[in-house]
């Protein structure tokens, strides 16, 4: 996997009832930007920095000496390299950067601060992705006659060597929005896809069926069957939403987290890679389509997939608000986002109809 394609980061947010992760976690006009790398990293080592439900920096190292990223203290709370992802559990910021702001993370007993550290395996892959606090001032605001709006430093150590990654937060007009689409089915799987900034997607099965849904790691991660909705614990994807997370409520494993026929989540693969398309393309300010999007599942055992296009859409495509022409993002995107949740309000009410007249089908 690697950061040029969407890369699976944590987020935490409701399908369709957004909990607001902090005072700018969603405004689309905030980017974090990285000033400066020193030093330089070697070639295939990358550091970049995203914005998904809120803030996040993303890191890639296939090398064999560890990338260790460092919590404002000093102390390592994350090693990247090829042998996988580690987390020190046992350090509370850690903990503290799996959440977006205003979600408050859940401490293991051990974390606190000073603890010995206890690595535990994330990932086997060499790519991670988190929400690192430093990128959150307690009161954001633009520096005169600028548009920074903070500043912030993540310390790291490849190998032995320190790094150090600065950069800001910055204010950005917004000149267009993503859409991932669908593509058209021929089984009867249905899929319906919310736009946001991570969308969700809504994924309905006929009754007996079993779907199973894989994770960015490979591993199940949803299934459906006759009995319910299930989220697999173990899944990379599991925390990307906070319903499935609340309705574990600690346990491990495979979690009931809907009735059967039906699942709903959110989805980093289908984010664009970077927040802005490349400047070619968003100057000319025509519609264009990126690229692709896919996810793996298995129907009743077989293979095959989800998939859909992922489209840049400018502002000249997009409706306008008032006679002046005049652009409100907070509208236009708030449509998109509402489109989506009608549609899967829509689909619903026409499935529970359609069961109702069968039968006397998240």
């Amino acid at each position: 996997m690697r950061l040029r394609r969407p890369l699976l980061v944590a987020v935490a947010a409701v399908l369709c009832a957004a909990t607001p992760a902090s005072a700018h976690g969603t405004d689309p006009t905030l980017v974090p930007v990285i000033g400066s790398i020193s030093p330089a990293l070697p070639a295939g080592v990358v550091v970049q920095v995203r914005t998904g439900v809120s803030e996040q920096m993303l890191v890639e190292n296939p090398q064999r000496d560890v990338l260790s990223v460092l919590d404002p203290d000093g102390t390592a709370f994350l090693q990247v390299s090829r042998a996988g992802v580690f987390g020190n559990v046992a350090d509370p910021f850690f903990s503290a950067t799996l959440n977006p702001p205003g979600v408050p993370p859940r401490l293991p007993a051990e974390a606190r601060v000073g603890a010995k550290s206890h690595w535990v395996r994330l990932a086997q892959t060499d790519a991670f992705g988190w929400f690192d606090p430093r990128f959150h001032p307690a009161t954001p605001g633009t520096e005169p006659n600028s548009t920074i709006v903070s500043r912030w430093t993540v310390r790291m150590r490849l190998g032995s060597v320190p790094v150090t990654v600065d950069g800001t937060l910055e204010r950005k007009a917004v000149t267009g929005t993503f859409v991932a689409d669908p593509d058209p089915r021929r089984d009867d799987l249905q899929v319906i896809v919310a736009q946001g900034r991570v969308p969700a997607l809504l994924l309905v099965a006929p009754p007996g069926r079993t779907v199973v849904i894989l994770g960015v790691d490979g591993k199940d991660f949803l299934r459906l069957d006759p009995d319910g909705a299930w989220a697999n614990t173990e899944s990379r994807n599991f925390r990307d939403n906070v319903d499935f997370t609340d309705q574990a409520g600690g346990k491990t494993g495979w979690v009931r987290v809907g009735e059967p026929g039906r699942v709903r989540w959110l989805d980093t693969r289908l984010q664009y890679s970077a927040d802005r398309p490349p400047p070619v393309i968003e100057r000319a300010g025509k519609t264009r389509q990126l690229g692709r999007w896919t996810i793996p599942l298995r129907v009743d055992g077989a293979p095959t997939q989800l998939g859909g296009t992922l489209t840049w859409l400018p502002i000249s495509s997009l409706p306008h608000k008032g006679g002046g022409g005049g652009f409100r993002w907070v509208a236009i995107s708030g449509a998109v986002v509402l489109l989506g949740v009608v549609a899967l309000v829509v689909e619903g009410r026409r499935r529970t109809t359609r069961r109702t007249k069968l039968d006397s089908f998240q």
